[in-house]
């Protein structure tokens, strides 16, 4: 994934004069690591060094916050998902597609909660971002000659498949003894089947 200003300023944790971006960056890694319940403006002035009413010059309160955080979530899936797609075409686009989601709920599963919610406030200004998710997927599953509908089918279907697989691996809903990646895989190749079946 191309770096970005907020991967950046993520990943070494700059403290160094507060902006709007490094507060958004603290937000998601208390998110990220703690949980989004842990997520407070207490808990992020306390993160950041500051007293909670400094937060408000960069932050409108926590539904604005929340807001700019699922439109950084989608905005780092998108480039996951392009980057993953890159030079891949049919089963191999679809299997690297389905593993850089399955590794962005991994890595991110605070700030991807948020990507579910299309209630947060201020959720239209990211409607622009998951249309490009959208868009990487359908680009993906062009390769199967899909009609319109049946590509919408098809993105569903492989949302729900691993977001649903993600979902359980995260609460450790897997202990029977076979390899999590295993199933993985074989979920993968079912569906990419199917969709072989289905334009053959």
């Amino acid at each position: 994934m191309k770096s970005t200003a907020f991967s950046r300023e993520r990943a070494s944790g700059a403290r160094a004069g507060l902006t709007r971006e490094s507060v958004i960056a603290a937000a998601a890694e208390i998110a990220d690591r703690e949980g989004l319940d842990a997520l407070t403006l207490a808990s992020l002035a306390t993160k950041l060094g500051v007293r909670p009413p400094s937060l408000f010059n960069h932050v409108a309160g926590m539904p604005a916050l929340r807001s700019e955080l699922r439109t950084l979530a989608l905005r780092e899936l998108a480039e996951a998902l392009g980057a993953a797609a890159i030079g891949k075409s049919r089963g191999a686009a679809v299997h690297a597609l389905a593993d850089a989601y399955r590794n962005f709920v991994r890595n991110h599963p605070g700030i991807y909660a948020l990507t579910l919610k299309a209630t947060v406030e201020g959720a239209a200004a990211s409607d622009a971002v998951g249309e490009r998710i959208v868009s990487i997927c359908a680009s993906v599953l062009g390769g199967y000659s899909l009609g319109k509908r049946e590509t919408i089918h098809a993105i569903r279907a492989m949302r729900s498949l691993v977001h649903g697989f993600a979902t359980l691996e995260a609460g450790r809903g897997f202990e029977m003894p076979v390899a999590i990646d295993a199933s993985f895989a074989w979920m993968v190749e079912a569906f990419i089947a199917g969709l072989e079946r289905i334009t053959a």
